[in-house]
């Protein structure tokens, strides 16, 4: 594919290595033009399983804490010493254009997008008649989310971008980059679509678990609105289409820890999340499961070690938040959980934690003689952060401070700490923006939470940070956005332009 960059992929066969449950698990698609393959049901269902696929493709999911979480004041890049020498420049902030998981990221987003709008335009031409088992519009509804989806984990990440609004062609080859602003437009024209013809969560079957639902691109359309300071937007969003929902439909679990359980996924406070199949016969990259548990797991004996916590963030917890425990698993514990055998050949430890919210304990690891199944599901979009959207929101309109404090108070108050009764304009911006913190801690959200609200320079200048990171310098006018990948500029013919380096 290398005589096209990557935004121009016409191919829609579904990637074996990210299949999942059920829905998400049909036989992949060939590679014919869209007149010769959109001829019946399964053939509409096999396209929309072209661009979901890509919610498990290991290199899109392991990107998420590349990008979220070693750039900021919460991770370090660990693992082996040529695992840690690779990733050494992009932790200090000094973003390389050859950077291989930068073009990870981009491959993924641009073909979840070209593969989505293929399945929109040939799903769209078929007779309404053909579709027996699912909904015409429901099939178009989840591809035009799942292109939102990848388009908004994009421009966070690259700003302006080549915009895909139909099945791309060789002349396509120099698309050029539109400006953000018209991305997001093209974003919340999707997930319009998405929220007006998607079922609710409560109408899925329980094989159909993980798909798409309205309830999750009005949740993703809130998030797009906060992104571009239309608080307005978002607040309505989210008081008109996710509040009602609680508590019948949606509510808090009671126990932090409980959210990343294999025990409780797709629980009353999942709104979003990306299913990974128990299964032991895996092998190599045809896997069902969830290799970015695994990159994170404690090494050797339960991952790669990739993405450990350091102690400045431990530290940042207030003193008895539940959600410290429950984000931080430490050597205690794995002394009383793994085998004496095991835990005595852990290596690599440089901070003395690695991510509980995706550690599975030996008892329930399954089929990890392959190291890409680990089977626990990943966790999206949730109730608590529908609620910390809606703090910032309401925040932000200056209107109602005390409306602003119930919501983060309710997230709060599930980690079991005291009400904020008293903070209001911009401490109390500083309160939610901290909760997020706290809330989402080894879940990728950090360094894009620092960038869009102005953060990153104080936050990742301070002295505490220099001190763990004394290399790493955040430029302003550079650092908001990561290079794109050299090799999709050279495609281009350079049609495609750099981000300031």
């Amino acid at each position: 594919m290398k005589t096209l960059n990557k935004i121009l992929i016409l191919t829609l066969s579904a990637m074996t290595f990210v299949g999942c449950d059920d829905f998400l698990d049909k036989s992949a698609l060939g590679q014919l033009t869209n007149e010769e393959f959109f001829v019946t049901e399964d053939d509409a269902v096999a396209a929309v399983v072209g661009a979901t696929s890509i919610y498990k493709d290991y290199r899109y999911t392991r990107s998420i804490w590349s990008f979220g979480d070693i750039t900021s004041d919460d991770a370090t890049a660990s693992g082996s010493d040529n695992d840690v020498s690779a990733a050494r420049r992009w932790e200090n902030l000094a973003f390389h254009a050859d950077y291989g998981r930068i073009g990870d990221r981009w491959n993924a987003c641009f073909r979840a997008i070209n593969r989505a709008m293929q399945a929109i335009e040939g799903i769209e031409k078929m007779e309404a008649g053909i579709f027996k088992n699912y909904k015409q519009n429901y099939l178009i509804g989840e591809a035009y989310f799942t292109k939102a989806y990848f388009y908004f984990e994009a421009v966070r990440t690259w700003g302006d971008l080549p915009l895909i609004t139909a099945t791309p062609v060789l002349a396509d080859k120099n698309k050029r980059r539109s400006p953000k602003e018209e991305v997001y437009a093209l974003i919340e024209s999707d997930l319009t679509y998405a929220t007006q013809n998607l079922p609710r969560k409560k109408e899925l079957d329980s094989k159909d678990l993980g798909r798409a639902t309205s309830d999750a691109a009005w949740a993703l359309l809130a998030k797009v609105y906060l992104y571009q300071g239309k608080y307005a937007e978002a607040k309505k969003a989210i008081e008109d289409n996710l509040l009602p929902l609680v508590p019948a439909e949606y509510d808090l679990m009671e126990n932090y820890e409980d959210i990343f359980s294999m025990l409780h996924e797709h629980n009353k406070e999942s709104i979003f999340e990306i299913n990974f199949r128990h299964k032991s016969d895996d092998k190599g990259l045809t896997t069902t499961g969830n290799y970015s548990a695994y990159a994170q797991g404690p090494r050797p004996f339960a991952g790669y070690g990739g993405n450990q916590p350091l102690q400045l963030l431990a530290d940042a917890f207030e003193s008895g938040d539940e959600r410290k425990d429950a984000t931080l698993l430490t050597i205690q514990d794995l002394e009383n959980w793994e085998t004496a055998a095991d835990f005595s050949s852990l290596e690599f430890n440089r901070t003395g934690y690695y991510n509980q919210k995706v550690y599975i304990k030996p008892s329930e690891r399954i089929g990890t003689e392959s190291i890409f199944t680990m089977p626990n599901n990943l966790r999206i979009i949730r109730l608590s952060e529908v609620y910390l959207i809606y703090a910032e929101a309401v925040c932000k309109l200056g209107t109602d401070d005390a409306l602003a404090r119930e919501y983060l108070n309710k997230v709060r108050r599930r980690a079991g700490l005291l009400d904020n009764t008293t903070a209001t304009g911009e401490a109390l911006f500083d309160a939610i923006i901290n909760e997020n913190r706290y809330e989402f801690a080894m879940e990728g959200h950090r360094y894009f939470d620092l960038v869009r609200t102005g953060k990153a320079e104080a936050v990742l200048s301070s002295p505490a940070f220099k001190a763990v990171k004394p290399n790493a310098v955040f430029r302003p006018g550079y650092s908001e956005l990561f290079p794109i990948p050299q090799s999709e500029i050279d495609n281009s013919q350079g049609y495609i332009t750099q981000n300031p380096m």
